[in-house]
């Protein structure tokens, strides 16, 4: 076969028009895949900090859920969102996410269910510590989300010699995560995970101890159940019934892993 000159140049053209549109896809490819792990960090950050910030107040508002009595609206419901919200702003110092995602759809939906559930325990007038604590709260989210079908699963855990309650222990991949943070602690993503065999991106979330997590995980001296008696009469038994571990502001807090499962997460988000 014989190419005469003119032809040599054409083809020449549409190998370099060729090369072009190749590299172009690649690039294309390439900015589409960054765009979508941006948007799912996006997603699990603003998970993250709306989680935290419902342990938050279910902490501050302690008095209030234990108390005899008395107006307990603020726990439940709409107001009980707007409280959160509240609280998000004051910790960090920024306004409160825009709900333009299924899961935190979900997440703020099953808050308000599991403090509806809860409502008559919080409003019995005979005990004087129900057990709605940050702790306690988590693992009620964490079950109620595994039923609302948008592969979100948030939970709360530490070490495995650490941990009290075994349903939160960690999975292999918490495990391998948190070994390689306790020193220098960071948020972790991965965008190629495996959660209970699927594909998942996964984050975790590292938590500083905090002067509020030693009253139950610290010393005695810590604890709310000891104050105004003298030394002798002191309990290691914290106001949950667990046996106080002695931790210090120096211990590692553990962290929140949140998950979504790839064939469940929709890059289109649905605004509310």
């Amino acid at each position: 076969m014989y190419l005469y000159k003119d032809q040599v140049i054409s083809v020449s053209v549409q190998q370099k028009l060729f090369v072009r549109l190749f590299l172009m896809l690649l690039i294309f490819c390439s900015l589409s895949t960054h765009a979508n792990n941006n948007d799912v960090k996006y997603v699990l950050g603003d998970v993250t900090k709306i989680y935290m910030s419902s342990m938050t107040y279910i902490f501050k508002e302690q008095k209030l859920i234990n108390q005899r009595g008395g107006n307990k609206n603020k726990l439940f419901g709409s107001e009980f969102i707007e409280n959160i919200k509240i609280t998000y702003k004051s910790k960090y110092s920024e306004p409160f996410p825009l709900i333009d995602h299924k899961s935190k759809k979900a997440l703020l939906q099953s808050m308000v269910e599991v403090m509806e559930e809860n409502r008559e325990l919080i409003n019995d007038e005979k005990l004087d510590f129900k057990g709605i604590i940050p702790a306690t709260f988590a693992f009620q989210l964490s079950a109620k989300l595994s039923t609302k079908g948008v592969g979100l699963k948030i939970k709360f855990t530490r070490t495995h010699e650490s941990i009290r309650n075994k349903l939160n222990k960690p999975d292999s991949w918490e495990v391998k995560v948190m070994k390689s943070m306790i020193k220098k602690p960071e948020v972790f993503y991965d965008n190629d995970a495996l959660l209970n065999g699927k594909a998942a991106y996964r984050q975790f979330t590292p938590l500083p101890m905090v002067p509020h997590c030693l009253r139950c995980h610290g010393v005695p001296a810590q604890n709310p159940l000891n104050f105004g008696k003298i030394k002798k009469d002191w309990t290691d038994i914290d106001m949950t019934g667990f046996k106080m571990e002695g931790w210090t502001l120096d211990d590692f807090g553990g962290g929140v892993s949140i998950s979504i499962e790839k064939s469940v997460i929709d890059s289109n988000r649905s605004y509310q």
